[in-house]
């Protein structure tokens, strides 16, 4: 692609248990905080050492509930254990007081471990609780440990398995009057158990959106490369029937025809519908007309190109019945719990749709994402749900959850996926805003992950614009990963298609659809982009009516989202490396995707399961890979091949100067 980039309440108390450490626990696997470095566990917790407060002292990223003083941050060397700061808890003499973390999205099913170093300064410490919530609020698991007091630091641990409807995961240091007493709190960690990992590769290529293959690298970054973007739309609202034309919507391939199903709103009930479009290109796009039994207004169905009454994204199975080849999600409101939700839609064409249930399949709204994933032959719908867990009070906390289904007919029942969070928040104050929250994210088989593309909602206020009490602020793509749709990570935060300068036409709230089209060289996105932000235009704004919704295409080179890179060069800097993991060698000779900048390369070794060098496969004997490469074959001088090595357990250890890696597999 040729395009230009744009510019930039309180507990009661629990018996006292003792909890052994849980031996064996890895590397944090949950949704965390942004990664600092690669290989190195992230954070799951904000401000864990209460090294920071607020104006009262009160711990940044803790919520506090008791009376004035009863918990801050200080700062004595006699007590803390590490940082400049550790939490006072002082016990009120009427009451108690508690200082709970910033809820964490939990995997339901997964090992939690809880550690926390607390000294008494006086009477009886405080107690440590490890809390998990469900969708509605309700606390479905706890684990509480009650120190014995000491004027020494200790070590106390928690552990304990999150439940099958647990949402969140929160930390809670709990102090009461029976009797008072003042203690002291630092260095709390909390850690979830990594996922089972496996060594063996099938042909498809690993990406390094997660740290699923990495062991350990130094002087290594991830990088977020935005997309190239089409300077003007592909596909604008340019029809009688179309206010706006966006996309939360597909776009799939059959033969030589790229299909896309869009949403076009408009003054007619019920607003939302689904219009159809066609191309041959992705850049180009014609508007059929009559394929679908829905008019507009005066204008019969022969004359529009909707397909649809009520907007939704289409996903296609060729293995399905034929009359059940394309099935649409859709929402309808109505009655929460009841009618109100995503309702399944069948059809033989594409065009003409029939409905499966009365009942919506899936409940709560008001986005969805559905798509096919051929490899485990089974639906995924990302939907969003709003739980009451926000910053601002009385309203609600958009988030992505996760079902699939066999036959887009019984669902598995929702699990949270990505939620807004610390980071999340921090990014919508940096606007002088309030939190940040998920407003929704397509998860789509690619390679040997499932890529999300979480649409981020900075939520700035709810005074501007003409859907104000809906929150305004901008929407942006940012990248997420994950290998089992149930632990999704998300290390790097920036986004993945720029916003466009102020005036663009995609200067606002932007979302996505839920397929990706892939060739050798590239891989392409279509998104639909308002040149406002969610609020909508103001009232006032001498431009409002030319505020709408419209197409455009983001491109990235193959693989291209992140990067592994370092920018070492000409003799300064620090050379990078990443080791991987054990892998199981396959047949097929190793591939690259890099980019090697000016006295740049990158340089691959293979390692032993001890970190030794295998003989013939050294730094002095391997092929360094120059320049722009897609598609490097990784060589050895002395005609060593690792299928010499087939079946055999190894490491890889690729040295990295001025160059950034993108991906490695193995075929032919």
């Amino acid at each position: 692609m040729n395009w230009k980039r744009p510019a930039r309440r309180l507990p009661r108390t629990f018996a006292v248990i003792a909890v052994a450490a849980l031996l064996g626990l890895a590397t944090a696997q949950a949704q965390t905080l942004p990664q600092r470095v690669v290989g190195a566990p992230a954070p799951l917790l904000a401000n864990p050492g209460f090294d920071a407060g607020n104006g009262s002292g009160q711990p940044i990223g803790w919520a506090v509930t008791g009376p004035q003083g009863s918990a801050v941050v200080i700062n004595r060397a006699a007590d803390r254990t590490a940082g400049p700061g550790s939490l006072q808890l002082t016990d009120p003499a009427d009451g108690s007081v508690s200082v709970r973390s910033e809820k964490v999205v939990a995997v339901p099913g997964r090992d939690y471990r809880l550690t926390a170093k607390v000294k008494t300064g006086s009477g009886t410490p405080g107690s440590l609780y490890l809390e998990f919530w469900d969708f509605n609020r309700s606390r479905v698991g706890v684990e509480v440990v009650a120190p014995e007091p000491s004027p020494d630091w200790q070590t106390v641990t928690l552990t304990a398995k999150a439940p099958p409807t647990a949402a969140h995961v929160t930390v809670l240091i709990y102090g009461t009057q029976a009797p008072a007493g003042v203690s002291y709190w630092d260095e709390v960690d909390l850690e979830a158990a990594a996922a089972g990992y496996d060594p063996r590769l099938t042909t498809a290529r690993e990406l390094f959106l997660d740290d699923y293959r990495i062991e350990s690298a130094h002087d290594i970054g991830r990088v977020v490369h935005p997309a190239q973007v089409s300077p003007t739309p592909v596909l604008r609202a340019d029809q009688p029937w179309e206010h706006s034309a966006y996309i939360y919507g597909s776009v799939i391939k059959l033969g030589s025809t790229y299909r896309m199903w869009y949403t076009c709103y408009n003054d007619q009930a019920p607003n939302y519908h689904l219009c159809y479009a066609e191309s041959k290109d992705l850049k180009t796009w014609a508007k059929p007309l009559g394929r679908g039994s829905v008019g507009y207004r005066d204008l019969p169905a022969s004359k529009t190109n909707i397909v649809a009454a009520h907007s939704g994204t289409v996903a296609y199975n060729p293995d399905a019945p034929a009359d059940r080849r394309y099935v649409m999600l859709t929402f309808r409101s109505g009655t929460v719990n009841d009618t109100l939700g995503y309702y399944t839609r069948f059809s033989a064409d594409g065009y003409s749709w029939t409905e499966v249930a009365a009942k919506p399949a899936l409940l709560d709204g008001d986005v969805s994402n559905l798509t096919w994933d051929p490899v485990t032959k089974r639906y995924v719908a990302t939907i969003k749900k709003r739980m009451f867990t926000a910053r601002t009070p009385g309203t609600y906390e958009r988030s992505a959850f996760v079902s699939t289904s066999p036959d887009a007919i019984t669902w598995t029942e929702p699990t949270l996926a990505v939620s807004g969070d610390y980071a999340d928040d921090g990014r919508a104050e940096q606007l002088g805003g309030l939190e940040g929250q998920i407003y929704g994210m397509p998860a789509i088989r690619y390679e040997s992950t499932y890529v999300g593309f979480p649409w981020v909602f900075s939520l700035t206020d709810f005074t501007s614009g003409e859907y104000k009490s809906a929150a305004d602020g901008p929407v942006e793509v940012q990248v997420a990963s994950s290998r089992d749709l149930i632990d999704w990570q998300r290390p790097v935060r920036d986004p993945v298609i720029d916003i466009g300068t102020p005036g663009a036409w995609n200067d606002g709230a932007h979302y996505t659809a839920s397929t990706l089209h892939v060739t050798p060289e590239t891989v392409s996105l279509l998104y639909g982009a308002f040149n406002n932000e969610h609020g909508g235009a103001d009232p006032n704004d001498p431009n409002r009516d030319r505020h709408v919704g419209n197409i455009g295409l983001a491109g990235w080179r193959r693989d291209g989202w992140v990067s592994l890179s370092n920018g070492a060069a000409g003799g300064v800097g620090d050379p990078g490396q990443v080791i991987t993991k054990p892998i199981t060698v396959p047949d097929g000779r190793l591939h690259l995707n890099a980019t090697a900048r000016p006295e740049g390369s990158l340089v691959v070794e293979v390692l032993d399961e001890q970190g030794r060098v295998i003989d013939g496969f050294g730094r002095d004997q391997a092929v360094p890979i120059t320049g722009d490469r897609l598609d490097a074959e990784v060589t050895w001088r002395g005609g060593r091949q690792l299928s010499d090595l087939r079946g055999q357990q190894v490491k890889l250890r690729i040295s990295i100067v001025n160059a950034d890696l993108y991906s490695f597999w193995f075929a032919g």
